[in-house]
């Protein structure tokens, strides 16, 4: 006869076997964008924008629409807001750059101080588009309701600017002085522009991104390579890299966390990776393999913890949608409620 303990074992193997998952469960799910598609910019929608071969194109819930140029031979959409208006730049058939501005199906050119060169790169969820324009010299700029400002540099008579919050607190990178390679990252608050610095013994730095907290993001000059950096509290924090020697950051979203792209060990290959507040994390690590993508960098990342991102599935290779996967249960504490459940039946037997 068999033991009261072998019974219970027997009873509960297939049940432990079920609970027990062989690796632990993908934290995020993958929709492939059409090939081709380079993504540089999301919403809190999950609205994606990017490059798609000579244009630009706008994703939206499965459907891709290519927003074209600005008559010449390329394209870039850049940046989208909450309301679906999207923001970039292309070039007109006299070669001229041009940024522009989308809405509703219409393209509008946006005429940045007469420039021959102008390219918009961030937009805020009430329209304020920022960016860099080319006159004698290059000038970061904002423009909102018809009205168009330099917002002045940090007295190298360089600048640019990369993205706005909806407070239209501005970030981007500005030179100090004449010299190569001497410039800053700048927060732009209230009509000042604040030298944000970089990392001890470099004199390089360049501010991506911003969330509504006026926690910025970007990359710095760290022993000849760069390093993504988080700026909060006024201190460059520097995240590090996934064991090689050059990381940088693209997004950020209102729960801090930060999307990017760093080298591996030997500098030879790349992966996306999601900043969770405490490490560097490899987003390959948190997709199911058996999708077959590698992930190579990631571009944005929104409110929802949604992340655009680029990746090669064997020769095919695009944009990718990342969404958070639905919750599991814990393994251990399923596995506890099994065995409690057990004990009772085997009790009631008695």
């Amino acid at each position: 006869m068999l033991s009261k303990n072998t019974m219970l074992a027997l009873l509960l193997a297939p049940m432990l076997a079920a609970a027990l998952p062989a690796a632990a469960a993908p934290r995020y799910t993958v929709t492939a964008l059409p090939e081709g598609t380079t993504p540089l910019g999301m919403n809190n929608r999950g609205q994606v924008v990017g490059a798609l071969g000579s244009d630009g194109f706008l994703w939206s819930g499965g459907t891709l629409v290519t927003l074209g140029n600005m008559g010449g031979t390329f394209g870039r959409a850049t940046a989208i807001n909450d309301s679906g208006v999207v923001t970039g730049y292309g070039d007109r058939a006299n070669g001229d750059v041009q940024a522009f501005r989308y809405s509703g199906g219409v393209t509008t050119a946006l005429d940045i101080f007469g420039a021959r060169g102008s390219y918009a790169m961030g937009i805020s969820s009430n329209g304020q588009v920022v960016g860099q324009y080319f006159a004698q010299e290059s000038g970061a700029f904002s423009t909102i309701g018809g009205v168009t400002t330099d917002i002045g540099d940090l007295g190298g008579g360089f600048a640019g600017a990369n993205a706005v919050n909806s407070a239209g607190h501005v970030v981007g990178f500005s030179a100090l002085d004449d010299a190569p390679f001497h410039a800053h990252a700048f927060l732009y608050a209230d009509g000042v522009m604040q030298d944000l610095g970089a990392f001890p013994d470099a004199s390089l730095s360049e501010a991506t991104a911003i969330n509504e907290f006026d926690q910025v993001v970007g990359q710095g000059w760290v022993q000849g390579r760069f390093h993504a950096f988080l700026y909060q509290g006024g201190v460059l924090h520097d995240l590090g890299t996934l064991g090689g020697g050059e990381s940088f950051a693209y997004d950020i979203n209102a729960s801090g966390q930060i999307v990017g792209y760093s080298q591996l060990a030997g500098d030879v290959d790349t992966a996306a990776y999601l900043w969770d507040g405490v490490s560097m994390l490899d987003l390959n690590a948190l997709i199911d393999p058996a999708g077959g993508w590698t992930l190579l960098q990631a571009n944005g990342i929104n409110d929802s913890g949604q992340i655009a991102a680029y990746g090669c599935r064997g020769d095919v290779c695009g944009a990718v949608l990342l969404d958070v996967a639905a919750a599991v249960p814990e393994p251990g504490t399923f596995v506890l409620l099994l065995i409690g459940l057990g004990m009772l039946g085997w009790r009631r037997v008695r």
